[in-house]
């Protein structure tokens, strides 16, 4: 069992700080999942690159560090890049060669409902999703307070979820 914290970030260099400090804070690569257009521009660093005593470098997204990262055509959304445990979820395919829709992943990974539809409007407006699968109190509040630093948006949480494999 995990309980899942997610952020939605305003830019692939927020998304790229996070990651990295999530690295750092000792989480691994597959129980942290990204979500976002493929037409997102990887390669951005933060607008300020020296802020916080990082370089341009350490605010790049290492899509290489993240499990599993696909670029997956998503009916009726677009294509969009995805890692970590959610690219299992949208992989679960109702008929051969299609994808399950957006909010369904969502939900899968453990989005409530209500809110799912509220991050699949923001995801498919170009920001961002990250969701990370904390196992207790502790490794949430490092989550939550990394989310928070970072200024990301939407910072929620929900119910634990088993573990999909």
């Amino acid at each position: 069992m995990y309980k899942p914290v997610f952020c939605i970030c305003q830019s692939i260099g927020q998304t790229a700080a996070i990651v990295n400090n999530l690295k750092m804070a000792g989480f691994s690569n597959n129980e942290i999942s990204l979500l976002f257009s493929e037409s997102a521009n990887t390669e951005t660093p933060l607008q300020n690159p020296g802020e916080n005593g990082a370089s341009a470098e350490e605010n790049r997204l290492d899509l290489e560090w993240i499990s599993g990262i696909a670029s997956l055509e998503i009916p009726g959304s677009g294509r969009f890049v995805a890692g970590g445990p959610i690219v299992v979820e949208l992989s679960r395919t109702p008929k051969k060669d299609s994808v399950v829709d957006l909010m369904t992943a969502l939900v899968g990974v453990g989005i409530p409902g209500q809110e799912a539809k509220h991050y699949q409007e923001k995801i498919k407006s170009g920001l961002t999703l990250i969701v990370v699968n904390t196992a207790n109190v502790d490794t949430r509040d490092s989550a939550n307070t990394i989310f928070r630093q970072a200024d990301a948006q939407d910072i929620s949480s929900s119910e634990e979820v088993s573990v999909i494999v």
